[in-house]
């Protein structure tokens, strides 16, 4: 079985965390199932540091991302640069023929996304949006029991996500409004991805926030609650000023189930019935993680290797609808806390 042959743009953190999680998918008879090709960074040293970090042949270190698109070898390209330049960087592999995945958010608003799946349906190319969660074990196990009838009908979800930044040190892609900074955009859609698991990617009938912006104008705590027909609710809270537990819960009419901290890689499932705790170890990896858990992005990988070896231009678990659905909420809560960028009037 040949790999799935990779570009990965932006040589970031992240970026080493996907390639490093690329390495621990291999076949039955032990061959790997995913190459990277080349890496490419606006900055070439950045390009060839990574490279000699993740053991990749320095020449497959470039400066350009023209560069990388142009290569006939590349099938896939993985989107690891800042929200604010996905919709430039995915339409340059879209407009090149390649198939992409682009880190969460996708986009930085509802309007971006349309020009992005546009795009992917012009060139008739697969395009998916990097929620890596919808695809860890421990979240397909939170499907299989919801679907399954063991906690009856899910009616409420609590989640949140939430850290204290450094006063002397803040993260400047979190605080600067012209990196589309702040908590909504950076950890909302993992408590919004809880209530959708939950609650089968229904869309709310309504969306109220209440939070507070830091003095650049971008969101540093937001508290929203998604009312579902049937009586169904999630209130969900995040947060880059205030540490949080980190947890989240689904309950339901017969029963109830915790993902604990990390809730959005958890390795554990808690039930509130007999079956108690279960359990899904990631596997070893040859390289350090610059995230927890991250060896989990090796899941959101092979659905993209099964969907293009299908000839499927998007995913049934993370679908464009999905993102989508994501992306309006998203707009509706930065609007209610008073966050605007310079893309909502583009």
């Amino acid at each position: 079985m040949a790999p799935l042959r990779w570009g990965i743009i932006g040589a970031g953190r992240i970026s080493e965390d996907f390639v490093t999680a690329l390495r621990t998918i291999r076949s039955d008879s032990d061959e790997p199932l995913h190459e990277v090709i080349a890496v490419a960074s606006s900055d070439l040293q950045r390009s060839r540091d990574f490279c000699k970090r993740q053991k990749i042949a320095e020449e497959n270190a470039l400066g350009s991302y023209e560069q990388l698109v142009a290569l006939e070898q590349v099938q896939a390209v993985y989107i690891g640069t800042i929200h604010t330049m996905h919709l430039d960087h995915s339409k340059l592999a879209m407009n090149a023929g390649k198939a992409v995945l682009c880190e969460k958010p996708v986009t930085v608003n509802s309007r971006e996304l349309d020009e992005m799946i546009a795009c992917a349906k012009k060139n008739d190319v697969f395009l998916m949006e990097a929620v890596w969660s919808r695809f860890l074990p421990s979240y397909c196990h939170v499907r299989d029991v919801i679907r399954s009838g063991e906690i009856g009908e899910p009616l409420c979800v609590q989640a949140s996500f939430g850290f204290r930044m450094p006063d002397d040190a803040p993260i400047e892609r979190l605080v600067r409004k012209e990196l589309a900074g702040g908590a909504l955009l950076d950890l909302g859609i993992y408590v919004m991805n809880v209530a959708m698991t939950a609650f089968d990617n229904a869309k709310p009938e309504k969306v109220t926030a209440a939070g507070h912006l830091f003095d650049t104008g971008v969101d540093h705590t937001v508290g929203f609650t998604l009312s579902f027909s049937g009586g169904r609710v999630a209130n969900l809270l995040v947060s880059c000023n205030v540490d949080l537990p980190c947890e989240a819960f689904i309950m339901g009419s017969k029963g109830q189930l915790k993902l604990p901290k990390p809730f959005w890689c958890a390795t554990e499932v808690h039930h509130s019935g007999p079956t108690g705790v279960k359990t899904f170890p990631l596997p070893e990896a040859d390289g350090p993680w610059n995230f927890i858990n991250s060896c989990g992005l090796r899941y959101e990988a092979e659905e993209v290797r099964r969907c293009v070896e299908a000839g499927r231009k998007e995913s049934d678990i993370m679908s464009h609808a999905h993102s989508r659905l994501f992306m309006e909420i998203m707009d509706s809560l930065r609007s209610q806390v008073g966050y605007t960028l310079p893309q909502d009037s583009s």
